[in-house]
């Protein structure tokens, strides 16, 4: 269940960059309106507490939260990294990885 919490991590980490015009313009090349951004960062923002949760349920309250951490931190450089290198498709790359962790983590 780990690829599950890592590919809800890798999704919220794009939706909370993709939700501010600076990073959207990056990747996209035009500015989304504000009110796409909202949407964007809600929903980034809503996927921070599921991972939590399926990691809690996964692997208890002992290491739950530690699993959940060690999920944001990888995610987070993985996001990074794909926008330095690939701006313009980090988006693409980001969304197949999060399948290919979610795939990985229900086998």
């Amino acid at each position: 269940m780990f690829g599950v919490v890592l590919a809800l991590s890798i999704g919220a980490w794009m939706l909370l960059a993709l939700g501010l015009p600076r990073h959207r313009q990056a990747v996209f090349g035009a500015a989304a309106s504000d009110r796409g951004g909202h949407l964007l960062r809600l929903a980034g923002w809503s996927l921070l507490p599921l991972a939590f949760a399926i990691a809690v349920e996964d692997h208890g309250w002992g290491q739950g939260p530690i699993f959940w951490a060690a999920a944001l931190v990888i995610a987070a450089l993985a996001w990074v990294l794909l926008m330095a290198l690939w701006p313009r498709r980090s988006w693409c790359l980001a969304t197949a990885l999060a399948l290919l962790s979610a795939g990985a983590g229900l086998a």
